[in-house]
């Protein structure tokens, strides 16, 4: 019996592991960064419909990159702050407005980099 238990568990364990998702080695090394910094905030319920995916645009003239909640039926607040590449803290004053040319960088629910 012991032996059973362990062999189901340690299956568990193998099954589990190779679900984590490796980050993609072409993406470049800033997207990275951001997805990691921003890691406990991304995340995916269901596609379409409830998703906080990673995001860059052009705010003052720098590169900011920032996470976003797609949601079509929810009434979001937009990113306050962002940070740049270098790990500049960035505060977006009227996000609406000011921020252009945004890029999605990396969407939560395929677990893929975006470029």
């Amino acid at each position: 019996m012991k032996i059973l238990i362990t062999i189901l568990l340690s299956s568990i364990f193998f099954l589990t592991a190779c679900d984590k998702q490796q980050d993609d080695p072409n993406a470049p090394e800033c997207y990275k960064q951001m997805k990691q910094r921003y890691d406990k905030q991304l995340g995916c319920s269901k596609k379409g419909q409830m998703e906080v995916n990673l995001y860059r645009g052009l705010y003052q003239g720098k590169e900011i990159y920032f996470p976003m909640t797609m949601c079509p039926s929810c009434n979001t607040v937009a990113p306050a702050e962002g940070y740049t590449c270098e790990g500049e803290k960035i505060a977006i004053e009227d996000f609406n407005r000011q921020v252009t040319a945004i890029k999605e960088v990396y969407n939560s629910c395929t677990r893929k980099f975006v470029y």
